[in-house]
């Protein structure tokens, strides 16, 4: 009787879960919104590279849709009283060579992201690290750095400064393991091909070919990590992520979904009411920003004193109107509502951090004039998204400006994914834009105001100075926000979220604010 049990319960073990696919044969399809050049954590500087990073490898910590901090590589963490020494406790973690991840992997990624000649786009989260910043400047060596390997399980940072959401920081790319032996053995060609791809993430390279660059076939195969031993087993079987793929994705997003050539999309907020309408469940992320975004680099506009009179002579609480009924609506400033400061809402109970509307700036407009040889303030025109509530309050703008500036302006409405086309090449004077958080800390933000970001939406050296001296501390990151806005040229309005909508039989698929997809968890019914 034992037997016959036990074998019964062999057999009912090895049978599919009702109503959804077998683990083993689980695949799944997302799509990569431009070209991955390369998967060197160390040096990949694209939202496309990010995504696919997030797959394959795996830090310290990471960031969950509920923009909280959860173990990553790290099963726990604990700090000391003013927050300027945080000691990580490894579990035991592998590689996709079935070698162990240790603490020295981890200062070996360190330090090959603070090295010059690795080339990594803009290190300043790591500057928080005790002398790493010198460490980078060529004025101390590598044994300086505020990083302690006490044991292959043990790894203790040393801060300049208290910064009580550190670990929220170890989950970026530059934080992330690289293991030494391996990278030498590449000889330059780290990252760039799965063969040169060390992993220690839930998914890896199923063979050398599985990341194809052909030509209108360019794809990147993924396969659940037989190595990998997370908080969650992995689910999935494979992952493919489509970066050539059909036009319908792009054109009728829903219907794609609908007709499952990608399990998840992300959408705009008419067409995620539309998912919504069709039974499809959609994912939503506190993640923006809505507001005037003026182009330094457009001719009419690249003095400031051009852009402050545009942004003073807004009409704020004529824009913000509409939304009356709406309390939670209006943005304080330019972080959105994932951004925190210690686990509490980065801006207090009544707090604002924006331009302060100025009727008296039109009267600098005669000495503009004289000083651009014009007759009248240039006539620019505002891109908005292609939806009546945007293009109201493009129009307010415009309705502002006409009022106090005596000129003509237009708006130019365009469906989302155009208008970031736009904004991306710089083909634009202004646009009702929203600004994405990329992360939930300060740094994150402001990082996409930096002269090395893409979009390209401020070059001014007066703000990369500022970033990349930034000590992480709440008032540097105030001041780094009064920087910006003397650069008048993002004005906040609205909070704002960004969509997801997932295809019909699928569900468990999560996103975070740093770009994150995360596959670990998805099902499929049948």
């Amino acid at each position: 009787m034992k037997r016959l049990l036990a074998l019964l319960t062999c057999l009912l073990l090895l049978l599919p879960l009702a109503g959804c696919s077998s683990r083993a044969d689980m695949e799944f399809t997302a799509v990569l919104p431009s070209n991955v050049i390369s998967l060197d954590p160390q040096t990949a500087a694209s939202e496309a590279s990010d995504i696919v990073i997030g797959s394959i490898f795996e830090g310290l910590c990471r960031i969950t849709e509920d923009n909280e901090v959860h173990p990553g590589v790290a099963k726990s963490w604990d700090h000391n009283k003013d927050y300027t020494e945080f000691t990580f406790h490894l579990r035991s973690a592998k590689w996709s060579d079935g070698t162990a991840v240790t603490a020295e992997d981890f200062l070996f990624g360190i330090l090959r992201a603070l090295d010059p000649e690795t080339g990594a786009a803009d290190p300043d989260d790591l500057f928080l690290i005790r002398n790493a910043r010198a460490i980078h400047n060529g004025e101390a060596g590598e044994s300086a750095l505020g990083v302690t390997v006490e044991s292959d399980r043990k790894l203790v940072f040393h801060l300049e400064s208290g910064y009580p959401d550190f670990p929220a920081l170890t989950s970026g790319n530059h934080y992330l393991p690289c293991k030494q032996e391996f990278f030498e053995e590449s000889a330059g060609r780290y990252g760039l091909s799965p063969e040169f791809i060390l992993t220690n993430g839930p998914f890896t390279f199923p063979h050398i070919y599985a990341w194809n660059t052909d030509y209108n076939e360019k794809q990147i195969r993924l396969a659940r990590s037989d190595t990998y031993r997370g908080e969650h087993r992995v689910l999935p079987s494979t992952l493919t992520y489509l970066i050539d793929y059909d036009v319908e994705i792009d054109s009728d997003p829903v219907a794609a979904l609908m007709a499952e050539k990608a399990d998840i999309l992300q959408l705009t907020e008419s067409s995620a009411k539309e998912a919504e309408e069709k039974g499809l469940q959609v994912l939503s992320l506190n993640d923006g920003t809505a507001g005037l975004l003026l182009n330094p680099q457009a001719d009419d506009l690249t003095y400031v004193v051009t852009r402050e009179i545009f942004m003073k002579t807004l009409d704020r609480e004529s824009l913000l109107a509409p939304y009356a009924d709406d309390p939670d609506a209006e943005a304080a400033g330019i972080m959105p509502d994932c951004v925190q400061w210690n686990g509490e809402p980065y801006y207090g109970e009544n707090e604002s951090c924006y331009v302060q509307q100025d009727d008296d700036a039109a009267q600098s407009v005669p000495s503009l004039l004289s000083l651009l040889k014009l007759s009248k303030m240039p006539s620019i025109t505002v891109l908005c998204p292609d939806d009546e509530a945007s293009i109201a309050m493009a129009n307010g703008f415009l309705v502002s400006w006409n009022a106090k500036l005596g000129s003509a302006f237009n708006i130019l409405p365009l469906p989302e994914d155009k208008l970031n086309r736009r904004v991306a090449w710089g083909d634009y004077d202004a646009a009702l834009y929203t600004l994405r958080a990329g992360g939930v800390t300060p740094y994150n933000v402001l990082k996409a105001f930096d002269s090395n970001a893409s979009p390209l939406l401020l070059e001014r050296e007066e703000f990369d100075t500022a970033l990349h001296s930034v000590s992480f501390g709440r008032e540097a990151f105030r001041d780094m926000e009064i920087v910006l806005q003397e650069q008048q040229v993002f004005y906040p309005l609205l909070k704002k979220n960004t969509y997801y909508a997932l295809s019909p039989k699928v569900e468990n698929i999560t996103v975070s604010a740093d770009h994150g997809v995360h596959f670990i968890s998805a099902k499929k019914r049948k």
